[in-house]
């Protein structure tokens, strides 16, 4: 046998087993995303679920990134894992990228719950209704219309993260 083919074998045999043997590893337990909420600075978490609309249910993923009474940023995915929204909440500021439409909007968080036809929140009333109230992995979300049901993996507490939000200078500007 040539030697530079017994070479590849044992480096593909290797590889092959470091795979096998990394994923035999004990898989991370699913917290419920309440369990630290009366004590977490940080959290981020990826996120699946469905979400109903006057027009229909429609399932979703994602990943969600906060601070303790100051930001709330989500990336949403609906077909194929292809990005179509970007939203950033602070304690006065609404900021919402829409991949798929191309706009963008920009409001202060009064002016996006008024023009939404929601009632006033604070930023920390969105943070309680996104953790939920820590009886399970799921989360169900209503904002006015709209219902959503969360579930949470991979969640990670206490771990400082970005807040990512670059608008393309394409994208047009909407107001509620």
């Amino acid at each position: 046998m040539n030697k530079g083919r017994l070479t590849i074998r044992w480096v593909v045999l290797a590889m092959v087993g470091l795979l096998l043997a990394s994923s035999c590893t004990a898989k991370k337990k699913l917290v419920s995303p309440m369990a630290h909420a009366a004590h977490y600075e940080w959290m981020s978490a990826k996120m699946s679920g469905e979400l109903k609309v006057e027009s229909g249910e429609f399932p979703f993923s994602g990943t969600l990134r906060m601070r303790r009474d100051s930001t709330i940023w989500i990336s949403a995915s609906a077909l194929m894992g292809i990005e179509n929204l970007r939203a950033l909440i602070t304690q006065d500021s609404v900021f919402l990228i829409n991949r798929m439409d191309q706009t963008y909007l920009a409001e202060t968080l009064v002016e996006t719950c008024h023009g939404a036809s929601l009632p006033p929140l604070t930023l920390h009333e969105f943070q309680a209704m996104l953790l939920g109230n820590g009886t399970s992995d799921a989360v169900v979300v209503q904002f006015g219309p709209y219902l959503a049901k969360i579930r949470y993996s991979d969640i990670h507490w206490d771990e400082p993260t970005t807040f990512p939000m670059k608008i393309n200078k394409k994208y047009e500007r909407i107001k509620l």
